[in-house]
């Protein structure tokens, strides 16, 4: 069974555009565009909610990614910048901070996976 990914473009300026014209001929993506932020009225009710965010990071940050972030950690922000080739993934992950010990791992592992990408 094929897995159907829910995507959702926020805005409609020509980078967003040209975005959504091209996921829309794959067949193993559910596109759709909404330019209201993350609320019931912009993208759907909770049920109908995305699997992945897109957005223009050079367009400047939206509103609704952090505070997106916080009340729906199970989406995936993509913010793109088509100009310089290069994509910033959000993810609502959440890790558990007790002590410096474990801000200091995830900071690790941080710092490990900037490294394989450079």
């Amino acid at each position: 069974m094929k897995t159907v990914i829910s995507v959702a473009v926020y805005g409609n300026n020509v980078v967003m555009s040209s975005l959504y014209a091209s996921l829309q001929k794959r067949s193993d993506l559910e596109v759709r565009r909404f330019d209201k932020g993350l609320s019931d009225e912009g993208i759907g009710a909770r049920e109908a909610l995305p699997d992945v965010i897109l957005f223009d990071l050079a367009a400047g940050q939206p509103d609704f990614a952090i505070p997106a972030m916080q009340k729906h950690p199970e989406i995936l922000l993509i913010g793109v910048d088509l100009t310089s080739h290069r994509m910033l993934v959000l993810s609502g992950e959440q890790s558990h901070l007790a002590t410096a010990d474990d801000l200091m791992q995830v900071i690790g592992q941080a710092k490990m996976k900037t490294k394989q990408m450079s």
